[in-house]
């Protein structure tokens, strides 16, 4: 079965962009949104519901701080002299809003109602600062940070507020100012899914757009739906806002409703959308899961590693999906240096085999794919 599949990847990758550049691309995603607020917060849940199973993410992901995205900055720094042909960078992705617990309202789409707000708020509420964005807004050049767009809030608000009316556990965490605890399918925070009708989808992505355009001065031109989840409709709306690249896995679910998806193959570089290409994610770097599953640094890093050189030996770039969760403290601090280590790790690897590689931004390698297919040197029509 494993030879199959195999054969399958490799199958689904020669109908994709390939190249003989070794280009490798980080993708983290969910910076800006919350999720657990503290160690307290989590503490006070795991007392009342103590038979209730977190993953990685309800155990470790909290919004992050200053000092968060300044470590994670030093080591791509550090490592930046490895490499001949470039510098580490990592693209990060953004929610640019999260909901207002005091604007929203428990019940059915009929009576719920949702309220949100732009990110530099939350961060004032948690910190009394803006010190992420602040250190974000320095530039790639200066922090190997690049940010790029993940919507506006990472959240299901029709499948969230329908349970917390009915379900006590959701709405224990509400009152705690926690989200993504839901039983529903990815945890109800997949906020493009068609059954969340508290929501336009228009307005959301223009939203969405717009406050990323207000804290960080340029318009994103690559995008990364949560949980991946969307549909033509929607990449069509973000083509039409400037989004030329959309970030994505080797498989996507596309909504039918709430909990009901149709599962579709992505091809490296193909799109529906005219003027769009797609990005696939080839690499699992977690090191937050590797340490909750009990595995060790090296574990993970040789997983990603070997994931890297296959990526390679099928021509593809290797593309990084590696999540804020890894190195943020809101929640827990022993898990960032675990992940830090690993990163570290993982790039002293790259630099003894690979220190040639191209690091590359997620809008770099779409603007370099749709350039070569505007220069006719690659095709979109394979399929």
């Amino acid at each position: 079965m494993h030879i199959i599949k195999e054969a399958a990847k490799a199958l689904v990758a020669n109908l994709g962009f390939q190249t003989n550049r070794r280009i490798v691309v980080f993708e983290s995603d969910d910076w800006g949104a919350v999720r657990v607020p503290d160690a307290d917060a989590l503490a006070a849940f795991e007392n009342r519901f103590p038979s209730f199973r977190l993953d990685h993410y309800q155990s470790f992901d909290g919004l992050e701080k200053k000092a968060d995205v300044s470590a994670l900055s030093s080591l791509l720094r550090e490592n930046a002299g490895r490499f001949r042909a470039s510098a580490p960078v990592f693209t990060l992705n953004f929610a640019t809003a999260n909901p207002d617990f005091n604007r929203c309202v428990p019940g059915n789409a009929d009576v719920a109602h949702f309220g949100f707000e732009p990110i530099d708020k939350t961060y004032r509420t948690y910190d009394g600062d803006e010190g992420v964005l602040d250190f974000v807004r320095l530039g790639c050049g200066e922090t190997a940070l690049h940010p790029q767009l993940h919507g506006r809030e990472h959240l299901n608000a029709t499948a969230w507020l329908a349970d917390a009316a009915t379900d006590p556990v959701v709405e224990y965490a509400r009152g705690l100012r926690m989200v993504g605890l839901d039983d529903a399918f990815y945890n109800g925070i997949d906020a493009l899914n068609i059954g969340n009708t508290l929501i336009d989808v228009s307005g959301y992505l223009e939203d969405a757009v717009a406050i990323f355009k207000r804290l960080f001065g340029f318009t994103p031109r690559s995008f990364i739906p949560p949980c991946y989840v969307a549909n033509r409709e929607c990449e069509r709306i973000a083509a039409g806002l400037g989004i030329e690249t959309i970030q994505s896995s080797p498989k996507r679910n596309v909504p039918k409703g709430n909990d009901s998806y149709l599962k579709k193959i992505n091809v490296f570089g193909h799109s529906d959308v005219p003027g769009q290409c797609r990005l696939i994610r080839n690499v699992q770097f977690e090191p937050s899961r590797s340490m909750f599953q009990g595995k060790s640094v090296d574990e993970c890093v040789d997983a990603a590693f070997a994931e890297i050189e296959t990526a390679f030996r099928r021509r593809q770039p290797a593309v990084v999906c590696t999540h804020r969760v890894n190195y943020t403290t809101r929640v827990n601090e022993r898990h960032r240096e675990f992940s830090l280590e690993a990163l570290d790790g993982l790039l002293r690897r790259l630099a003894e085999r690979y220190p040639d590689c191209e690091f590359m931004t997620s809008d770099e390698l779409g603007s370099l794919i749709l350039d070569l297919r505007r220069e006719a040197k690659w095709s979109n029509d394979a399929l």
